[in-house]
């Protein structure tokens, strides 16, 4: 493993991003994974793992990053997800999949070794364990999707991974250039199958268009031949290895772009203008569907058909279309997820200790604990007192306290019988609204099972108007179960160890 970057010892929470590109496979899953790392720069140290990338591409990566990992190339994806967890992965980090390699074996590797984990998708081709689901297509069916319970999936073009250059697009005015009709040409960093070439060769036929703008990446490995042919055709221009603001700049002059149904597609309709594209890979026919059937886009052979006359008039239109799904806030959003999932993974618990007496006292008597209590009466400090050092002295009552980010934030506690443990848990008010009450089971109930491996059946009443625990039960892999008789209107949840993967 070797490690190159601007700067490794940059603070702020890690995300460790896992993705492959090169001319042989192409460069989407790395472009939008660096498109996520620009996003959330700043206020996190991205790290970004790659087999054999480049050396143009790890310059970009070194560019974004701040520090880039070069990854031994492993054909079994296991052997590779757990040299990654003890080679890299620390477990307070947030990881990013991008690829088609990372199945549910590969990600529960991940979420072993306690890190939050988010999936980029757009196939659907495998369950998933992760903590979110990114896929950015528009029309994307929640259903199709086999998850955790406690998996959010973040779906649609409001999350949509764009560079900061075209976030910015996305919120400015955008009008009809002036001049002929520019038409940009862009297939893709690598295009490995030289779609540009023969595109460009039609459209070197229509009549409408004045100048045809041809972008290529570093991994483009037909340049000679493109080269060759260009040599006759003084009105197209090749542009090679653009960055974010030169490829925004060049946009923001061109009425017309063609596109593949893939993120650049997502780049120029965040600009603006009369999109036209087609499908390039199988994994792009969910996108493709989308951007055509909802207007965003048209099909690339309806271009044939383009009227210079009539320009202005579906430029106009096309834009309002693409506003109503690109709004420049999609990093807003995003950031916010980050965070969320920062705070999990940053989450530890220890057993709590005598000092621990009045913070757990304050605790369970905030207002909004006691509510939603069976006794709903302030409890006086001489009952906790004797309570909890009970507790403390009793190896059959073990409690513990998580800390998230060095701060304590919420309380777990056992009743073990048997082999059976009742479950109890709060969450301090300063840390609720923030998605941790399943993170706080399933941690709780991990750090049980190390300190009692005899634990087979954990249960917890919940009651039925606290929808916020309801749902953490849910998430945390719960199940319903009969009632119990002294509190008969509650939710009893029941889990069964060993038959949930998530415990």
């Amino acid at each position: 493993m070797a490690e190159t970057g601007k700067d490794i010892n940059q603070k702020g929470p890690r995300v460790v991003f896992r993705a492959d590109g090169n001319s042989r496979i192409g460069l989407g899953h790395v472009v939008r994974s660096m498109a996520l790392a620009q996003m959330l720069q700043g206020e996190f140290s991205c790290v970004f793992a790659i087999q054999q990338p480049e050396e143009s591409l790890e310059k970009q990566l070194c560019q974004v990053c701040t520090a880039v990992v070069l990854l031994p190339v492993q054909d079994v994806a296991e052997r590779e997800a757990a040299y990654l967890a003890e080679q890299v992965l620390r477990p307070t980090d947030v990881v990013v999949l991008d690829g088609y390699r990372f199945d549910k074996s590969y990600q529960q590797i991940i979420k072993n070794h306690g890190c939050a984990l988010v999936c980029i998708d757009d196939i659907q081709a495998y369950p998933f364990v992760a903590d979110a689901v990114i896929n950015f297509a528009g029309g994307v069916v929640k259903d199709r999707y086999k998850t955790a319970p406690y998996t959010r999936l973040l779906l649609g073009p409001e999350y949509a991974l764009l560079r900061p250059p075209f976030l910015e697009a996305a919120k400015a005015e955008r009008k009809l250039p002036d001049g002929g009709l520019r038409l940009l040409l862009n297939l893709g960093g690598a295009d490995p199958e030289n779609h540009t070439l023969r595109l460009a060769q039609e459209l070197s036929q229509l009549q409408a268009v004045a100048t045809v703008e041809i972008v290529v990446g570093a991994a483009y490995r037909h340049l000679p031949e493109l080269e060759g042919w260009l040599v006759g055709y003084p009105s197209i221009n090749l542009h090679r290895n653009l960055s974010d603001e030169q490829m925004r700049h060049l946009m923001q002059s061109c009425a017309v772009a063609v596109t593949s149904a893939s993120g650049v597609a997502y780049e120029y309709a965040a600009v603006g203008g009369l999109l036209y594209v087609l499908q390039t890979a199988d994994n792009q026919e969910g996108l493709y569907s989308f951007l055509t059937g909802k207007g965003v886009a048209q099909k690339y052979k309806q271009l044939q058909s383009i009227n210079p006359a009539s320009v202005e008039g579906a430029f106009s239109k096309q834009l309002q279309v693409q506003r109503q799904y690109f709004d420049g806030k999609s990093d807003e959003r995003l950031r916010e997820e980050f965070r969320r999932l920062s705070l999990s993974a940053s989450l530890t618990l220890r057993k709590a200790t005598a000092g621990d007496m009045m913070l757990v006292y304050d605790w369970n008597n905030d207002p909004e604990v006691r509510r939603h209590s069976f006794n709903p009466e302030l409890i006086p400090l001489a009952n906790h007192q004797a309570w909890f050092g009970a507790r403390l002295r009793d190896e059959s009552t073990p409690i513990y306290l998580a800390e998230a980010a060095g701060e304590p934030t919420a309380q777990i506690r056992f009743t073990l019988s048997g082999g059976m443990a009742t479950i109890g848990y709060l969450i301090a008010k300063e840390f609720r609204g923030q998605g941790l009450g399943h993170v706080v089971l399933l941690k709780g109930i991990a750090k049980l099972l190390q300190d009692h491996p005899e634990v087979n059946l954990i249960e917890g009443l919940v009651q039925q108007e606290n929808i916020a625990s309801v749902r953490a039960f849910e998430k945390a892999g719960f199940t319903y179960g009969d009632p119990d008789p002294e509190h008969p209107q509650a939710h009893r949840f029941v889990l069964e160890i060993g038959t949930n993967s998530n415990a």
